[in-house]
Parts: structure tokens; sequence; C-alpha cells
């Protein structure tokens, strides 16, 4: 049989493609929606619903009572034809409110939102432009119209209708939030803490607001009202010391030492084991210079049992960053540090990680060792498919098919829509011989294929059941299951091969075999076994000249035996192959040499009929 090396054929990856949502309901409720989570998530409070200040736009007064009537009428219908999804009739039922009143400014919206929907932009914001100069007073037609800009990343555009809303809606802090980033995008400080001063009358006094402030003033050079920003914080919320140590770390970026230290010296007075003055000191012993007392706390920080794990990460990477810069003892060094956090909280990801880290950078040659991390880390989180693909990759190219067995009999399991699990869990069982159980490993996976998995990796599964299919027999679900791999996969280079060359061996279909043999070469023109097939097809359709040249690219005549017998590639079967189409040229020195080699190779898929050869020095048909 021709068998592909199934374990190195496939380098395991992620290709997620991604999910397409499909909209449901009414693109007014898709749009609303859209508006409150954009500006509740520039805000510091839920957005109130939009105001509609009562007024009766210029357009509507103009018309007569029946016209009025008649319209109501058919608005109202439109809507209730919306809500119904009927969404053709809204649309012609609108089209005819146009007809009464072509500046209707809810017709227009409700239009521009249709639009919209279909993508038809410049038709759409032209039908909500006219809605808002229509009612200059309507807060909807202003918010979707500044909901529309930022969504296209155009500030410039949105900004008048924003300011527009924070003065008819002067409570919604989350519009003011929104002016204070396209302000301070556009390099307009004055204009972004007029705006954070009034989120501020809203809300109260916040360390996001006052951090923001900081920020400005020192951009505008304005240092003392900077400062006097976190102070008037720090009156609001006496209690809160993260507030005083903001004041103590700026002071310290700004080079102002003595400040820096008086302001943490009043933290420890009040909090003596507060955590995040301990990290302040940290940055004042670095910036000092102070490396006794430096390293001293950050080893103290590092092993102490209240230290939080994002911060001892840190401290372990500043470690790392410090010894791999410094003498040779350095990595001795931070391999102990590992061990001994390890044996403290040997179940942190967050360290195991780090560690991942350090020796794809710093120890790339140390397979085992990363191995035996992302094992464990595969083992505190079965749902990091990054160690769980790494570790089916490793296991693969070390033929370690018991431990990749297992591997992939949980990776099924938790995450049975990666086909690639299927696949390696198919390849181990198959290299224990557990044969059915390989089989059922890759029906399994095919069953789990979605219009979002990758083709080609149905292709192969398809591929590879088709292999077992005819191993075991079943020719006709083989070339089912070839034909389907092709279906997803017209370029499979192995089923290509295979395909072609099992039916070769029933000389049927002989032509079909030929072109997709071909194929396969084109698509691995080095490759021996795609080569032998080719050439063993030419010589089945009795084009030994042909034959000749191919068959002389895998097994070259002028190679030695000991070559010929030692290259993975070439089987007895080759061999037996070379021998036929020799004898067919003419060749029967060279027939004999091939038929003598092929013997002595052995393995499955010689004919009965090669001792005869060999005897009677010509080629014998069945």
């Amino acid at each position: 049989m021709k068998r592909i090396d199934w374990l190195h054929q496939k380098e395991p990856h992620v290709l997620k493609g991604a999910r397409r949502m499909l909209l449901c309901g009414t693109f007014h409720g898709a749009l609303l929606a859209f508006c409150a989570t954009l500006f509740t998530a520039c805000g510091s409070s839920k957005p109130a619903a939009p105001v509609v200040i009562e007024a009766v736009p210029t357009a509507l007064q103009t018309l007569s009572p029946n016209d009025r009537s008649r319209l109501d009428y058919f608005y109202q219908e439109a809507t209730k034809q919306k809500m119904l999804d009927n969404h053709v009739a809204a649309f012609d039922l609108l089209q005819h409110c146009l007809q009464i009143c072509p500046e209707a400014p809810e017709v227009l919206y409700e239009k521009a939102l249709y639009h919209l929907f279909l993508r038809q932009d410049s038709l759409g914001l032209a039908y909500l432009q006219r809605a808002a100069d229509n009612d200059p007073r309507n807060t909807y037609y202003k918010e979707a119209l500044a909901t529309y800009y930022m969504n296209r990343q155009d500030a410039e555009k949105a900004l008048p209708y924003l300011e527009s809303l924070a003065q008819l809606l002067p409570r919604r802090s989350d519009i003011l939030a929104q002016l204070v980033t396209i302000y301070r995008a556009a390099d307009r400080p004055e204009d972004a803490i007029h705006a954070l001063d009034r989120i501020e009358v809203l809300e109260g006094k916040m360390a996001s607001v006052s951090y923001q402030k900081f920020a400005l003033y020192q951009q505008m050079g304005q240092e003392k009202k900077a400062f006097a920003e976190l102070e008037s914080l720090c009156k609001e919320y006496p209690h809160e010391m993260s507030y005083r140590l903001a004041i103590g770390n700026q002071l310290l970026e700004a080079d102002r030492v003595d400040e820096a230290l008086k302001v943490y010296e009043q933290v420890r007075k009040a909090e003596p084991e507060n955590p995040s003055l301990q990290l302040s000191m940290l940055q004042y012993y670095r910036h000092t210079e102070d490396s006794l007392h430096f390293y001293h706390l950050r080893d103290s920080l590092l092993y102490a049992p209240r230290t939080e794990s994002n911060v001892r990460v840190a401290l372990l990477r500043d470690l790392i960053s410090d010894e791999m810069h410094g003498d040779s003892l350095g990595p001795q060094r931070i391999n102990n540090a590992f061990d001994s956090l390890d044996r403290q909280w040997p179940k942190d990801l967050d360290l195991l990680q780090l560690k991942a880290a350090y020796l794809t950078t710093y120890d790339q040659k140390n397979d085992s060792g990363f191995v035996a991390v992302m094992d464990r880390v595969h083992e505190l989180e079965p749902a990091n498919t990054q160690a769980l693909f790494y570790l089916i990759q490793y296991y693969g190219e070390h033929q370690d098919f018991k431990r990749l067995e297992d591997l992939c009999r949980r990776g099924v399991l938790t995450h049975p829509e990666e086909l690639i699990c299927h696949f390696y869990l198919g390849v181990a069982l198959y290299q224990q011989d557990k044969k059915p159980e390989a089989m059922k490993a890759f029906q399994d996976g095919i069953v789990q294929k979605t219009d979002e998995s990758r083709p080609s990796m149905v292709a192969d599964l398809y591929s590879i059941l088709g292999d077992l299919y005819h191993e075991m027999g079943r020719d006709s679900d083989a070339y089912a299951a070839y034909d389907s791999c092709l279906t997803y996969q017209s370029d499979n280079a192995s089923c290509l091969n295979n395909y072609a060359y099992y039916l070769s061996l029933e000389n049927r279909n002989l032509d079909r075999a030929e072109e997709m043999s071909y194929r396969s070469i084109r698509l691995e023109p080095k490759n021996k076994t795609f080569l032998d097939t080719y050439a063993w097809i030419l010589f089945m359709k009795k084009r030994y000249s042909e034959a000749q040249h191919y068959i002389d690219r895998v097994c070259p005549p002028d190679s030695t035996d000991s070559v010929l017998i030692a290259d993975n590639a070439i089987s007895g079967v080759v061999l037996e192959h070379a021998g036929d189409i020799a004898a067919c040229n003419g060749k029967t020195e060279q027939a004999l040499r091939f038929w003598t080699l092929a013997q002595k190779a052995g393995g499955d898929g010689l004919t009965a009929l090669l001792p005869k050869k060999i005897k009677m020095k010509k080629f014998v048909e069945n």
C-alpha cells in the first residue's frame, strides 16, 4: 500500500473563520442599541434615553389637517409593519408618507435607517441629515448622526453634533466623556478640561477625571494646577491612600525626589503595610540608584505571600531583565527563582506562562523544560489551545504516540470543534496498530465539521479515512471518501496520489488515474512516491518509454545498490516497478538488478511473480 506519512503531513495551527452575525429585527433597534453602547463605553454613568423636546417641525406646520391625518395614519401603519418584520411593506408606506410630506423628519429618519441597513450609506446619510435639519431640537437625529460618524472614525464631523447634544442634554455625562476624547485627540486641552469640569459637577469628584485633568494641565505646562487637581482629589477622599501615592509617584517622575519621599512617609504613617507603597518605594530606590535597598525590597516582595500574582510576575520579569544583562550566573539565579516560586505557588498560571516565555526567549534549546511547562499549563487550564497545539506538535514530531493519544483524547473532549485533535488522535491510534479506533477518530472528526472548519483539515480527514477503508478492503467506501476529500480540497496531493494508485492496481479508470497522478507530481515534483505512481500508471497504459523517464527520477540507474536500499522513499514495490518498466523497455540487466534489489528489500505489495521474473529474466504478467 502507498502511504504518505500522516504524522509529518500537517503542522498543527489554528485558523478560525470569523463568525458572521445575522442581524434580526429592525435596524432601528440595532442602531439605537449601538448608540447606547457607544456612549456608555465613553461615559461614567448610564445614559438617559434620548430626549425629544416638544416642538412642531416647520415641515409639518404647512400641512392641511387632512394631510396631517393621512400622514399620521400611514406613518403608524409603516411602524406597525416594521415591528412585524414586514420591511418591504414598511418601506413602501414610508415612501408614500414622503409623497404626502417630503420633508417630514420622522419619515426621513426611518428611511435613513433602512438605507443605512442596506449599506446605502450616502443615501441614508442624506435622509438622516435632512431629518436633523428639519427638526433641529430632536436629539434622536443628532445622536444617530454622531454615532454614524464616530463609527467611521470621523470625529471631526461628529464633533458639532456631540457639542449640540451636550447643550440639549446637559446631564448626559457620557456625551461629555466622548467630547473629552475628541478634544484630547484634537489637541484642545482647555476644551477637554471644561468638559471634565462639567462631568465632575454631574458625577462628583472621581479619580479618573482628576488624573485626566492632571495630564492635561501638565500638557499645557501648568504644573501647579496639575498637582492641585490631585491634592483636591486627596482632600475629597482623605482616607484613600492610593490618591496620595499617585501624587508621590508623579513627583518622583518629575524628579522632585525629596517631595516624593515626604509623601511616601505620610502614607507609611497611615498604612505601614500598604502594598502599593512598597511598589512605589521600589521605584524610588531604582530612581535614586539605591541598589542595596532596591534588591532587598524586590526579593522581599517577590516571595511575600500577600503579593498579588500580577505584581509578582512583574517583579520576576524585572529580575529576569536585570540578570540576563548581568554576569554569567544570571540564568542560574533566574532558574532558582522560578523553582522557589513554583514550590510556593505550583498552580499559578501567570508564573508558568512567564517561565514559558523566558525559555522561548533565552533558553530555546531546553525543549524538555518547555514541554514540562506546557504540560502543566494544559493540566491547569484545559481550555488553553496554545499549549494544547504545541504539545500535539511536539509529541507528534517525537513519535510519542501514547502521550499523543492521551493528549488528543482530552483535546476532543474540551475542544470537539478543533478537527486537528481528531486528526492526531487518529494518527496516534493508527501508529499503535489500533486501526478500528483510528477509523472512529477520523469519522468523529468529520462529524464535527462545520461551515467554518478549515477545508484542508476536513479534506485530510477524508483522505486518511479513504486510506483506512482501502486497507480494510472496503474499496467503494475508500473511493467515496477520496471524492469527498477532493470536494473540500481539489489539490490534496496525498489523496490524488493514493486514489490514482489504487485505481491502477485494479486496472480501471486509468485515464482519470493518470490525470490525478499528474496533478500530484505538479504539486510535489520531487516526491518519489508520487513519481513512482505516475510511472506505474503510464506502464499500465503500455506507454513504456514515458514510464521509463519518470521511474529513472525515482531509481536512477547509475545509483549504487546501497544508496537505493537506504532510501526510505524507495520500497520493494517501487524497485519491482522499476524492474518491470526496464524489462518492457528492453533493459534486461537493469530489470534483473532492480528485481533482485526488490526481493532483498521485501515489504508489502510485492507480487508473487517476482521470483519467476528473476528466474526467467523477463517480465511476466499475471
